[in-house]
């Protein structure tokens, strides 16, 4: 009897052995990902080992951060680990119905040369994280030729302590137009510098605050510069809640100014937007979240053109996450309103904010609803704007991806700039578009895209030496991409 307990005894040890030695082995498996492949998806605080806090407060946990924070729930479980230099190239060929984006009927079709090149830098420390994005290029348009230069750069700086975290974000673009100028293809990197602030859509702050100088009306080739800087904290004052603060600065200059009075041309307006917020998050269970978030936000204008508008925002929250399946915030409040219009002129209005991310077994969609106010986007020295986004990514087979976006805004001006920006009632932005992907190997990969966008103007508007209430542009080519194997810092 001994003799066979000691068997029956050795051999539950020897399984509960290989049973560890299986787990050890997985778990390393999974936390070592292939450092070969190129980055294609924004980096985000959750793209990050897990932090030290996560055990101890669940309402940081990155898989349901604060909802009146700006991260978001992550649909992709994939971390990456390991810090890296990675370059990228894309070339592509496009055929343009209407390069100069001109108002009116433009029916004939430009060639048009992207050269884009994307340096991206990914660093972990065991507290900290940085993410830093260049890309720079040209436009090379033909009928007539001339060349532009696109320039844009990134960055996401993340420190963590026990009970909470501080991120600094920026976003800097020297772009030709407004319109159809990054993204035909899908930019190689992680997308901070295509305005992705390192969380792809806006997370929980206020509406708006992702994008604050653009949207999907642009017309004429007006170079513009702009730049987003956001610093927000979060911290923890139980196992289940936290306070949010954040703030932000915007800024955007058109380079229209000298000409455009002369030309008769519609005259793009600057402006500055500085946003500071603060929010109480409180986890309900596992999946939902609810929130209460203020802001205070403040427009500025060249005083000629409208002054200043206070807005004051306050939202009530709501989040139901699926950890990698599912994402749903719904959130809306009043807001106040306070502008120079002839005078002192304030009044209420609502402030909406939602969207829902889901994954199928083989694809990922999203569709999001904002109302808020804006800088105008140059057309208004402000402006009321309803915006409604979708979009989907599919693997089509082993080798092919498939991406696709709708998007539709509805801007109201908030008051006239006497001489400047587009004197109508509204104005109507619509786009559509398309991207087909094809890996060609462990490099390379081969991409078709189509886009449509229409603007449509109350009355007709003078832009570019063209008149119109309409302008609409069509683009279809093909391209390629280059991203080598990155190479390894650590």
């Amino acid at each position: 009897m001994k003799s066979m307990w000691k068997i029956r005894t050795i051999r539950l040890a020897l399984l509960a052995f290989g049973m560890s030695i299986a787990a050890v082995a997985q778990n390393s498996s999974q936390s070592q990902p292939d450092a070969t492949q190129s980055p294609t998806t924004t980096p985000s605080t959750d793209t990050a080992p897990a932090p030290a806090f996560g055990q101890n407060a669940p309402i940081l946990s990155p898989e349901n951060p604060p909802v009146t924070g700006l991260d978001e729930p992550s649909l992709d479980l994939h971390r990456a680990t390991r810090s890296f230099i990675s370059p990228a190239l894309q070339v592509s060929e496009t055929a343009d119905s209407n390069a100069n984006n001109a108002l009116g009927n433009n029916t004939t079709l430009a060639p048009v040369t992207h050269v884009i090149g994307a340096l991206d830098l990914q660093q972990f420390w065991t507290k900290s994280d940085l993410f830093l994005e260049y890309i720079g290029g040209g436009a090379f348009y033909d009928n007539p030729y001339h060349a532009d230069q696109l320039q844009a750069l990134g960055l996401l700086a993340v420190t963590r302590w026990r009970t909470g975290q501080v991120a600094l974000r920026d976003t800097f673009s020297y772009l030709p137009e407004g319109s159809f100028t990054f993204g035909f293809g899908g930019l190689p990197g992680f997308g901070l510098a295509n305005n992705g602030f390192g969380f792809g859509m806006p997370g929980g702050s206020v509406p708006g605050l992702n994008s604050p100088n653009s949207d999907l009306g642009s017309v004429g080739t007006v170079p513009r510069l702009a730049n987003t800087a956001i610093i927000d904290a979060v911290q923890a004052i139980t196992p289940r809640s936290a306070i949010t603060v954040a703030g932000g600065f915007s800024d955007a200059h058109f380079f229209d100014n000298a000409s455009c009075a002369i030309l008769g041309n519609l005259c793009l307006i600057d402006s500055d937007e500085v946003t500071v917020e603060g929010g109480y998050s409180h986890l309900i269970n596992r999946h939902d979240q609810i929130g209460l978030i203020y802001a205070f936000q403040l427009y500025q204008f060249p005083q000629f053109t409208g002054g200043e508008i206070y807005v004051h925002v306050l939202n009530v929250r709501y989040s139901h996450t699926i950890t990698g399946r599912l994402s749903l915030l719904v959130g809306g409040g009043p807001e106040y309103v306070d502008l120079e219009q002839g005078g002192n002129y304030s009044h209420w209005s609502p402030s909406v904010k939602a969207v829902l991310r889901y994954r199928f077994a083989r694809a990922s969609v999203f569709v999001s609803y904002e109302r808020f106010i804006s800088s105008g986007s140059g057309f208004y020295a402000g402006n009321q704007v309803q915006g409604v986004w979708a979009g989907f990514s599919r693997p089509l087979g082993r080798t092919w991806e498939l991406f696709g976006d709708l998007g539709y805004t509805h801007d109201t001006p908030l008051q006239v700039a006497p001489g400047l920006g587009v004197p109508i009632s509204s104005n109507n932005n619509g786009s559509a578009g398309a991207v087909l992907h094809k890996h060609l190997g462990r490099f390379f990969e081969f991409f078709a895209v189509y886009r449509f966008g229409e603007s449509e103007f109350s009355v007709p508007v003078t832009q570019g030496g063209s008149t119109g209430r309409i302008g609409q542009r069509q683009v279809g080519g093909i391209g390629l991409q280059w991203h080598p194997r990155p190479t390894r810092i650590e």
